[in-house]
């Protein structure tokens, strides 16, 4: 029994010393280890930047409704416009930047999920 288990042991030993692989270059462990730092480095960046990006899509939509509101409250004319028509003229392009921005959003998480799947 432990002269089996020994050439067993010496069997595998043999099969793994020739299982060793040599690099194809010297440096080649030091180049991926650095593309892989990069790559976690870009991507800290990448999603610092886009929480930045939230936190300001929100501060900006929440400025838009407040401004929004308080046009809606003035009943004198801004600059020889009548307010009604210049809180129109906000609102409308306040909801054109929303939306386009809602759906540029989506379109990235979408892109964002389609990516980490093909990851796995």
């Amino acid at each position: 029994m432990n002269e089996n288990n020994r050439s067993e042991d010496d069997f595998f030993r043999d099969l793994l010393s020739k299982s060793k692989l040599d690099l194809p270059f010297s440096d080649f462990e030091e180049n991926v280890m650095g593309q892989i730092e990069k790559e976690v480095l870009h991507q800290h960046d990448f999603s610092r930047e886009f929480r930045l990006s939230r936190f300001f899509f929100i501060m900006g939509s929440l400025f838009g409704i407040i401004l929004s509101v308080l046009l809606t409250q003035i009943h004198e004319p801004i600059f020889g416009i009548n307010s009604m028509n210049l809180t129109l003229l906000f609102e409308v392009i306040f909801a054109s930047v929303l939306f386009t921005q809602i759906d540029t959003l989506i379109k990235f998480r979408k892109w964002m999920s389609a990516k980490g799947e093909d990851q796995d």
